[in-house]
């Protein structure tokens, strides 16, 4: 392994990357010659090079393998606890128990192979769905939350029962080799897609075959360490890096995971997107597009059913669990331009004069820290440049918006932290097996001398999680918004074979030694993206399925916590923001509410723009 992440490294070496877990909309592209061999060279690989090998539970790696590749024939079918099988109703409720059969291979086995009955489970989710719908009409949003929190709640009850019933028993590779052995031999029967599958056939120009059970096998095996490693075909790795920094298409604009046997999650909608101004959500889940259920369709087609010319519209139908919600959102398609970084000038000639006065206020926003050609780090600065020419030479402040950005590569992480901090300041610490190293700043700061806020929020994850730890424990400026994901874990990715493997490599700690793993950056001062300024529930590490455990939290601060003080009591036109709100709530593009809200803070930042004093 590299011993030092600032090194420029291409994609065929050893590649230090931190992301949040959440890939592109588009399915992997199997390479023909992924095979048993394959999987068990990736078996090896991340047996040897885990960064906690010693805690590997080779038991549940083997049962994820399992589960995935049963979950990758075409008509999917579940790998279930016995025990859980047998209280399916008392967990779930009769009427949310999927019907169909269960297979035993041998007597004394603690599992069983689950054959659904898709037909009559998607009629039983419709008119679910539209009993829920009707009853949730009935609910304030306040009633909505609570009922979110508490099905929150009985779901990771049910998880950990789950988890429980499979660690119980012994499982290793010769139970996952029977199960292999079982598909390979009753494949044909499962080759086909339900009957209820709607939607262009997913193996048109790639069959099904045994080399995506082996590949979704490996990706089981490595998930079930953590839920960031993974295995990519290239294809998919070079497309996510090239659209993470430049992408232009006809769409609507929104980041979408999972699909399949998994639910499609908004991941973000893109700033100023069809999607955002239409008010779809992160977090809301896509049931169907144009009246036509997705269910089970592989996320690639849910994608190519929501692309399409700029200027047609295509309707959303989501479920909005935070608030208890099905909803039907139309959304007028139009053309897509992302970029990894991006700028805009906020003076009173577009902004109301009451929250920003006379000040000129640059806002960067940073999406992703990966990309192919040019750095992140160089297109901040060069953002930055801009807005000091449009603004006539100097800026009164500066926003730094991290919101929705996913992460990617470390060494950027460390270089964006660079801008802002002078020479020798410890930005990250490494520490992987046997590992330790710490990434410190090189070069004099660039950006300096005016008050700076740093926005977050749940979609702020890693390698955005280690710029905002830095910049707070070394009080550059005022972090405002929502905790951030907190995924404080290193990827790294290496070529094996004809594919590359993402495996966790090292955990990450903040400069003060603290690690924000599951508690995320802790924002000095909390501000909703919401309307009614509420903070619904979000989607974090801690709802990830077999996440690493929390460790110590960031310690209080006194002397930033007296400084945060000071800002709040000398911070008197809040209530602008809410008028500002308010007045401008139907207007076509939606408004900023987080940005709004964090606008009035310039005012006291001015005399004390961080702990030290002016």
């Amino acid at each position: 392994m590299l011993k030092s992440p600032r090194i420029a490294i291409g994609l065929f070496l050893i590649l230090y990357v931190s992301f949040c877990g959440c890939e592109r909309a588009e399915s992997p592209s199997v390479p023909d010659d992924f095979d048993a061999r394959a999987f068990y060279r990736v078996v090896e690989y991340a047996l040897e090079n885990y960064f906690d090998r010693e805690n590997i539970n080779r038991s549940r790696s083997f049962i994820g393998a399992s589960e995935a590749a049963l979950r990758s024939l075409p008509h999917s079918l579940f790998f279930m606890s016995r025990e859980f099988y047998e209280n399916r109703a008392r967990l779930l409720g009769a009427e949310r128990v999927m019907p169909g059969r269960a297979i035993t291979l041998s007597a004394n086995d603690s599992y069983v192979i689950f054959v659904p009955d898709y037909p009559r489970w998607q009629e039983r989710v419709d008119r679910l769905q539209s009993e829920e719908r009707a009853r949730q009409e009935a609910m304030t949003p306040a009633q909505r939350a609570q009922e979110a929190t508490r099905q929150r709640e009985k779901d990771q009850a049910t998880q950990r029962f789950i988890e429980q019933a499979w660690d119980s028993m012994t499982f290793g590779r010769e139970d996952f080799e029977k199960v292999l052995t079982w598909i390979e031999l009753n494949k044909d029967s499962y080759s086909q897609l339900p009957e209820s599958y709607r939607g262009q056939d997913p193996y048109k120009d790639d069959p099904f075959a045994m080399k995506h059970v082996f590949f979704a096998a490996a990706n089981g095996f490595l998930q079930a360490m953590d839920p960031h490693s993974s295995v990519l075909d290239r294809e998919s790795w070079n497309r996510m890096r090239e659209e993470a920094e430049d992408s232009t298409f006809e769409g609507i604009g929104a980041l979408l995971r999972g699909g399949g046997q998994q639910d499609v999650i908004v991941e973000t909608p893109l700033p100023g997107s069809p999607a955002l101004m239409a008010g779809l959500r992160a977090g809301d889940i896509i049931r169907r597009v144009d009246q036509i259920s997705i269910e089970n369709l592989p996320l690639s087609d849910v994608v190519a059913r929501i692309r399409g010319p700029r200027e047609t519209t295509v309707v959303l139908e989501v479920e909005r669990t935070t608030e208890l919600r099905v909803l039907e959102i139309p959304i007028t398609r139009g053309v897509i331009v992302q970029t990894a970084v991006s700028s805009r000038l906020i003076t009173s000639q577009n902004m109301d004069a009451s929250l920003v006065g006379n000040r000129k206020i640059g806002v960067i926003k940073v999406s992703s820290f990966l990309y192919v050609n040019k750095a992140t780090s160089t297109l901040i600065l060069e953002e930055y440049e801009k807005l000091l020419q449009e603004a006539g030479g100097s800026l009164d402040g500066l926003v730094i918006d991290l919101r929705g950005n996913p992460g990617g590569f470390l060494p950027e992480a460390v270089a964006v932290s660079d801008l802002f901090l002078p020479p020798n300041e410890v930005v990250v610490q490494v520490r992987g097996a046997g590992e330790f190293s710490v990434e410190r700043t090189e070069r004099p700061a660039a950006i300096t001398g005016l008050p700076i806020i740093i926005m977050i929020d749940s979609g702020s994850a890693s390698a955005s999680e280690i710029v905002g730890s830095a910049l707070m424990d070394h009080n550059v400026g005022l972090i405002v918004g929502e905790r951030s994901f907190g995924k404080a874990t290193v990827q790294g990715i290496n070529p094996l074979g004809s594919v590359l493997i993402k495996l966790t490599s090292a955990r990450y700690y903040a400069p003060r030694g603290y690690t924000i793993q599951v508690h995320g950056v802790v924002p000095d001062i909390a501000i909703s993206s919401e309307e009614d300024n509420s903070f619904p529930p979000r989607f974090r590490e801690e709802d990830m399925w077999k996440h690493l455990p929390e460790l110590v939290e960031r310690e209080d601060d006194p002397a930033r916590s007296a400084w945060v003080a000071r800002i709040r009591a000398a911070t008197t036109n809040g209530a602008a923001a809410e008028r500002y709100i308010q007045q401008h709530r139907n207007d076509a593009l939606k408004t900023d509410y987080m940005l709004v809200r964090a606008l009035p803070f310039f005012g006291a930042l001015e005399s004390s723009p961080r702990p030290s004093g002016p």
